[in-house]
């Protein structure tokens, strides 16, 4: 047999356990690259399914991947205003609407990428679909035997078995692939939550454990003890129809019988039972059960566990601190959800208008005084656009921070009442109108509005008298 390595060459001919296929070397030609799903020890195909699984039997794991969507996408996936002349923000309204991306996003892709850590997007064939129409996309299901072909430069084509057997292939320009963890000029991926899985999967083990001790516990009601004489022909007799009263434990609980025989030496000689008791006791079990939800999250975008219900010994300001490794594992799935779905917007233009046309965009220069804006407008190609996808705000702020950041601002001059107004979540222009209706300006403060209310006297009555004042002599 023919042993070859990464790069292509000869490595041994050898049947040695140490070199064989189960070690990680592959069987092949000089030169060629292959695309195994058993690398690094494990077989990628094998982590896809359990992941999956695990997701639909794994209470604790479906619930981490669920609430990890649900920080990720929310329901306010959208997009902001394109930076381009008309035909391009015509193909993006139309490549949006077509394929339902406000829907497809949060119910489909977030998901499947978590699970997966792959995502596949083809592009009907030229002779069904129509430049002037905007093309209707498929993503593949990773586990329907998905094959990419791919050197050190990426996929270049996708293969999958169709319904009627017949092979359907892809090449480049029709398809986007993107992978978590495409490591090493490998061109699959890896699903996101894969670590989660083994913690997930201890903690219902935990769980059962105890359940399955306190289950037989609770279903033994009593013990009876029977005299047994060894001198009597008739106690054995005796004793089985004693025990076989209660022989059979019913679910709601029953009897377990045990022997008592006096020994040769006079001393009493009886059976014995003891209960097993799950780890030390209850203080270790909720220790052990933590530990895992802990890692549970930890394995899924680097949530803390308080993500999953889990507070412990969690305070406000450590709460705040663990928060930071969430919000940077979110913003790399929003990157490369991001990168996908520019992709396959850069490939619709270049399927509408071809791969040479050029659009408006507008750029802006800042001056040397630092404050003013010079605009320019200069002529791109499909692969240069970057379409604004607007993904939820996960920040570190709370509304405390945001009003004094605000304030200070106002105060100093350093942002425009528009600016300020949309840091704290409102629409300035949806607020101006408003505003207009009611007789008031934008910007400009209400003398009769509501004014913050003082701190609670003391005792919590406003008639009270403040204990820390002198009265008067």
């Amino acid at each position: 047999m023919l042993l070859y390595g990464p790069t292509g060459d000869l490595l041994e001919s050898s049947d040695d356990p140490e070199t064989s296929r189960e070690r990680g070397w592959r069987e092949g030609g000089p030169g060629t690259l292959t695309n195994t799903s058993y690398v690094y020890g494990v077989n990628r195909d094998e982590v896809r399914r359990r992941t999956r699984r695990a997701f639909f039997t794994n209470e604790l794991f479906g619930t981490a991947v669920e609430i990890a969507a649900a920080l990720l996408i929310g329901d306010e996936f959208s997009y902001g205003e394109l930076n381009m002349d008309r035909a391009g923000r015509e193909v993006l309204d139309g490549f949006w609407t077509e394929n339902d991306l406000a829907q497809l996003l949060p119910a489909r892709l977030v998901t499947e990428y978590l699970l997966d850590g792959e995502l596949c997007a083809v592009f009907p064939p030229e002779a069904e679909t129509s430049p002037d129409l905007p093309a209707p996309i498929v993503h593949l299901d990773m586990d329907r035997s998905v094959r990419v072909g791919a050197d050190i430069t990426g996929p270049h084509t996708v293969e999958t078995t169709g319904a009627d057997g017949r092979t359907l292939r892809w090449s480049q320009g029709e398809f986007v692939f993107t992978a978590h963890n495409a490591l090493w000029n490998d061109p699959r991926g890896w699903p996101v939550a894969m670590r989660a899985v083994g913690p997930a999967e201890a903690y219902l083990t935990l769980l059962q454990h105890r359940l399955n001790t306190h289950d037989l516990q609770g279903r033994i009601l009593g013990v009876q003890t029977v005299f047994v004489d060894r001198n009597d022909p008739h106690s054995r007799a005796a004793f089985e129809a004693k025990r076989s009263a209660y022989r059979s434990m019913p679910r709601r609980g029953g009897i377990l019988t045990l022997a008592k025989v006096e020994g040769k030496d006079g001393q009493v000689i009886s059976d014995e039972i003891n209960f097993m008791t799950p780890a030390a006791g209850a203080a270790n079990a909720q220790a052990d059960a933590r530990n895992f939800v802990r890692l549970t999250a930890l394995a899924i975008l680097g949530m803390p566990e308080h993500y999953l219900g889990e507070g412990g010994a969690v305070t406000r300001t450590t709460a705040d601190s663990m928060t930071l490794p969430a919000i940077r594992g979110v913003k790399r799935i929003h990157a490369a959800l991001r990168r996908h779905l520019d992709r396959l917007f850069r490939l619709e233009l270049q399927r509408r208008h071809g791969p040479d046309r050029l659009y408006s965009v507008s750029t802006y220069e800042v001056q040397p005084d630092g404050v003013t804006r010079k605009r320019r407008t200069k002529r791109v190609r499909a692969s240069q656009i970057e379409v604004p996808w607007v993904f939820p705000q996960v920040t570190q702020d709370n509304l405390a921070d945001l009003i004094t950041r605000a304030e200070a601002a106002a105060r100093n001059g350093w942002a425009s009442p528009q600016s300020l107004s949309a840091s704290l979540g409102f629409d300035p222009a949806a607020e101006a109108e408003l505003m207009a209706a009611a007789g008031r300006h934008f910007g400009q403060p209400d003398p009769t509005a509501a004014r913050p209310t003082a701190p609670p006297t003391p005792g919590g009555d406003p008639n009270a008298e403040d204990p820390t004042q002198q009265p008067p002599e």
